[in-house]
């Protein structure tokens, strides 16, 4: 006998025990794997550091709840063998057409609950029998699509550190490289979806996993939160939600973003961040210390990106000892120019009609450093072991020391310190008293959330809420932004994007591959300004790589020889690059005050990539033929023809 809850079509059922899962939908072929776990959790006990548990070998008491059921375990049976007193308590509850997933640990052990995967979605079909035609939709970067999951997740075996021999892992990590805390695979005629809705966006990973090689098809969606749990503590989840609805991806993003209107809003953007058309990003003295531009260049470098269309200069390694040295300690160099030279600068730029943006980053310190010393040690995050997370960028000029070897090493601020809250502060007012027009901070918009280990912090033993702090940083550095002064920072993530003005992309689907899918971010947050990126030179793509970014609304990031040269320094990417950005302030209208838009739905030939925005009830069809054949479209009795890598703008009034 098993407890069953029904949300629209999609059944849960479970036995009496709590141990093993039906997946159902009326009218589908939704089916559960066999033996199929609905959760999992990973203990730590200080030398079996990755200790797992299976919902499928436990024993606990189901109870029907109002509006659910309730499942409760009054201890965890490990693969160790052991027993250890922790009470596990999952509810999940129907709400309209979704299941809510929650869960509370209370640990009597010694050992740690680090890690808790709910819900487990462990399924051998989704809705379309033929399951190569099964597509995932991700959310890493701007958004990934996945044809044939089933097979294609094969690729991200680790052959050799994982255990692979259980499941194959395809993970994202959220709020980083993952943009959003959804995705879902589209399934015949329905869409199943699972997401993580939770406003404090505590750190989590969001999993597709297949069976290991030569096993029966299995195709899992997990969330993994990682509560941290220690002996003594009681600690509660947010809410994750599984459903399973009539239509494509669009009906999860309309799931997601119906939930995410309870917090999300868009920032009140200078007007000449809305109608921003790019920047050049430009590296002024670079890590290993050759000097590529001074400030008395700035005039030219505004001159030269303005004659082909942008106007707005990112500052990079414009401080004594250059990008990359001496983090966060930021001072004008003596020898591009100095202080007063630097401020002359801008203020040049500025005269002519250009805009400034000033680096510096919002995570990294410079273990070199004297704040490194005597601060940065105490405040950076820490790992499990208690050590110190390191990172290094192995920037080089012509030799191989430096590119193979290696030069700087950094640590990782903790948002949740006083100190490092009070540093950005004060760093973003020095670079507001050289009056440029935005302050930028890299990285702090999407750094990769390590868990800090360091209780001294005060986010305690909860190391996996860092976000809380980082919102609070961000919200300050935000309000020093008065007039028409912006805030931009690195990375696309949606719970910061209310903070900021504009993205400097760098995650995935930020440039063209057969796998970006740029939509599932731009139809769920169509607000938010981002850039492409990794666009250094005329290589092969160019023009393929540009008309991506024209057609998904990206700003230009011209970043020459990885930022070491101006967009004079290729001459065919700069034409071609004038040619979009007239062709956008064609339409500007659409481009710079419209909405992104994917409702028209059209059947298009194989290779044509449609987007729209939409304002003032028009709307603008914007075609793209990204293959290198001639096509043809045909829409309202008229045929339009696009030639291999040709775009074309259509007004519906």
């Amino acid at each position: 006998m098993t407890l069953s809850i029904k949300a629209g079509q999609l059944q849960f059922a479970v036995d009496p025990q709590g141990r093993f899962v039906r997946w159902s939908a009326a009218g589908s072929l939704l089916q559960e794997s066999a033996g199929a776990d609905f959760w999992r959790i990973q203990l730590d006990d200080g030398e079996f550091r990755d200790m797992s548990v299976r919902s499928s070998l436990q024993s606990g008491t189901v109870t029907e709840i109002e509006g659910g059921l309730a499942i409760q375990y009054n201890q965890l049976e490990a693969e160790d063998g052991n027993t250890y007193p922790v009470l596990f308590r999952v509810q999940v509850l129907v709400v309209g057409e979704q299941l809510h997933f929650s869960y509370k640990v209370t640990n009597q052990s010694e050992v740690r609950v680090n890690e808790v995967k709910l819900p487990f979605v462990d399924v051998s079909v989704v809705a379309d029998e033929v399951r190569s035609r099964d597509v995932l939709y991700r959310s890493e970067g701007h958004g990934h699509r996945l044809a044939d999951p089933w097979t294609a997740i094969d690729r991200a075996h680790s052959e050799y550190m994982s255990s692979d021999n259980h499941e194959i892992w395809l993970d994202m990590t959220y709020p980083s490289f993952a943009s959003m805390a959804w995705f879902g695979v589209q399934s015949g005629s329905h869409f199943l979806y699972v997401g993580r809705h939770d406003d404090n966006f505590t750190t989590c990973v969001l999993a597709a996993g297949i069976g290991p090689r030569n096993s029966d098809p299995r195709l899992v969606l997990a969330v993994s939160q990682f509560p941290l749990v220690q002996g003594g503590e009681e600690v509660s989840s947010p809410t994750s939600v599984v459903a399973f609805v009539p239509g494509d991806w669009r009906q999860g993003s309309a799931i997601y973003r119906q939930w995410a209107d309870g917090w999300f809003s868009e920032p009140q953007k200078p007007e000449w961040v809305q109608e921003l058309p790019g920047w050049q990003r430009i590296i002024m003295k670079h890590q290993f210390g050759k000097i590529y531009f001074r400030y008395e260049d700035l005039p030219r470098v505004y001159e030269e990106g303005k004659a082909v269309g942008v106007e707005m200069i990112l500052l990079f390694g414009w401080w004594k000892g250059g990008f990359d040295n001496g983090y966060p300690v930021y001072e004008p160099d003596p020898a591009l120019g100095g202080e007063e030279g630097f401020k002359a600068a801008i203020a040049e730029v500025q005269r002519r009609g250009g805009r400034v943006a000033l680096y510096t980053n919002g995570v990294l310190i410079d273990v070199k450093s004297d704040y490194y010393k005597e601060t940065g040690h105490r405040i950076c995050r820490k790992n499990i072991d208690g050590m110190e997370y390191r990172e290094h960028y192995k920037f080089n000029n012509d030799g191989m020391l430096l590119r193979n070897f290696g030069y700087k090493s950094f640590v990782s601020a903790c948002q949740a310190t006083d100190e490092w809250n009070k540093h950005l502060i004060e760093i973003g007012q020095q670079k507001l008293s050289y009056n440029p027009d935005s302050i930028f901070y890299d990285q702090i918009a999407g750094h990769f959330p390590h868990l800090c280990f360091d209780a001294s912090h005060d986010h305690g033993n909860r190391g996996d809420n860092e976000t809380v702090w980082r919102l609070r940083n961000l919200k300050q550095m935000r309000e020093l932004c008065t007039g028409d002064k912006a805030f931009g920072s690195e990375f696309v993530v949606d719970c910061y994007a209310p903070l900021l003005d504009f993205h400097h992309s760098c995650q995935y689907a930020s440039f063209k591959d057969k796998e970006s899918f740029p939509e599932l971010y731009r139809q769920t947050f169509p607000e938010t300004i981002m850039s492409n990126r990794y666009m250094h030179d005329e290589r092969s793509d160019f023009k393929q790589q540009l008309h991506f970014a024209f057609v998904y609304g990206y700003r230009f990031d011209i970043a020459i020889y990885r930022s070491r040269a101006t967009i004079t320094a290729a001459e065919a990417y700069g034409n071609h690059i004038k040619e979009l950005i007239a062709l956008r302030d064609r339409y500007s209208e659409f481009f710079y005050h419209g909405t992104f838009s994917l409702d028209t739905d059209m059947e298009l030939p194989e290779g044509i990539i449609k987007t729209e925005y939409v304002h003032n009830a028009r709307r603008l069809l914007v075609f793209w033929n990204d293959s290198a054949e001639e096509k043809l479209i045909s829409f309202q009795n008229q045929t339009i023809r696009l030639g291999a890598n040709e775009l074309q703008c259509v007004i519906v009034e």
